[in-house]
């Protein structure tokens, strides 16, 4: 629990500020998902609490182990095992007006502070990106999928048992499974 608090009160922020850092110039290989919202009464204001949108259980059928979740700093909701040194997670939800940025922008932040080791590119909501490998000495995995105005952001801090395809894996079953029951 001490791993994941320390990187969602280390990366979050940082992704927060760094994003609103970044021109508004996109790639043709990422959509900019202010290109999918029509009118602006049509984006959400709010985006809905984590822990309501994937439920312990849900998150535990999608990680293939037992987690108890707790809301956490900043609004994210925080999925631990019994054990402290085991893997655990976090999701967060923003809405596209929080950004300070494009998604290519946050895309861009959540990779900044990371010394990247793996990523990959999986077909989820609007836009998808996860990326693995140390932040400050600690290993984790980020990921991120933006779909109807909410960017959804999973933080997998792993224990002994996940290599980097292994948290490559559970960060897109999460973000799947979040996305699936928003």
């Amino acid at each position: 629990m001490r791993r994941l608090r320390f990187a969602s009160a280390v990366l979050l922020p940082l992704a927060l500020v760094l994003a609103g850092c970044g021109d508004d110039d996109t790639t043709a290989d990422s959509p900019d998902p202010s290109d999918s919202v029509s009118q602006a009464d049509e984006a959400p204001t709010e985006a809905p609490e984590a822990c309501d949108v994937l439920s312990a259980d849900d998150a535990s059928a999608a990680a293939g182990f037992t987690v108890t979740a707790e809301s956490g700093p900043l609004g994210a909701c925080e999925y631990d095992q019994e054990d402290p040194t085991a893997t655990s997670f976090s999701l967060d939800l923003m809405v596209q007006s929080d950004l300070g940025g494009s998604f290519d922008d946050y895309l861009a932040a959540m990779q900044a502070p990371l010394e990247v080791e793996d990523e990959s590119t999986p077909d989820l909501g609007e836009g998808a990106r996860i990326l693995t490998g140390t932040a400050s000495g600690f290993s984790m995995t980020t990921g991120a999928a933006y779909e109807d105005g909410v960017l959804y952001t999973v933080t997998v801090t792993p224990g002994s048992d996940l290599d980097s395809a292994g948290e490559l894996a559970l960060t897109e079953a999460l973000l799947r499974a979040a996305l699936d029951a928003a």
